[in-house]
């Protein structure tokens, strides 16, 4: 189990395991699509590329590492491709705040945020995925949920995203 925790009032999150421990930092920008992931000293990209509803890669020291992209415009749902793997991002429905990590029609994963007022989530992923695939997952999921710490702006605009509010 992961836990994400914005720092402060910041789009930034800190990334812990069951054990406290950091794994890594998720870093969501305000204004479009793109962010970075820190793992270590090792720096990811993430961008969107092309139009509002283009896919959303991850690229860092090895190259590309994951793209991710849209199943439907507005919507919260991402085929993600890393290598070999395909993978879904989906809620089950638009009324469930949690999200579903999808392997060949199988949840090998689920997100959920831990309140209606809070912006901490967590994640249970396998660990078996490489740990920049599951905290690009992470991004993913907290722009699907367009959560920013300070609360002022949504994601709907500045990311083409359905908005979400229980």
């Amino acid at each position: 189990m992961l836990t994400a925790e914005p720092r402060g009032l910041s789009s930034e999150y800190e990334v812990r395991d069951d054990d406290g421990r950091r794994v890594g930092d998720v870093c969501l920008s305000t204004w479009l699509a793109r962010g970075r992931i820190r793992i270590g000293e090792a720096s990811y990209r993430v961008r969107r590329d092309g139009g509002f509803f283009g896919s959303i890669s991850l690229s860092g020291p090895g190259g590309l590492s994951a793209r991710a992209v849209p199943l439907r415009a507005f919507s919260r749902a991402f085929l993600i491709r890393s290598g070999e793997r395909s993978f879904v991002l989906r809620s089950p429905s638009a009324w469930f705040r949690e999200i579903r990590l999808l392997e060949e029609d199988q949840v090998i994963g689920t997100a959920v945020p831990e309140g209606v007022w809070s912006s901490r989530a967590h994640f249970d992923l396998p660990a078996s995925l490489p740990i920049e695939l599951r905290l690009f997952v992470i991004w993913l999921a907290l722009l699907a949920w367009g959560r920013v710490r300070g609360g002022a702006l949504s994601f709907t605009g500045a990311y083409q995203v359905a908005p979400w509010r229980p």
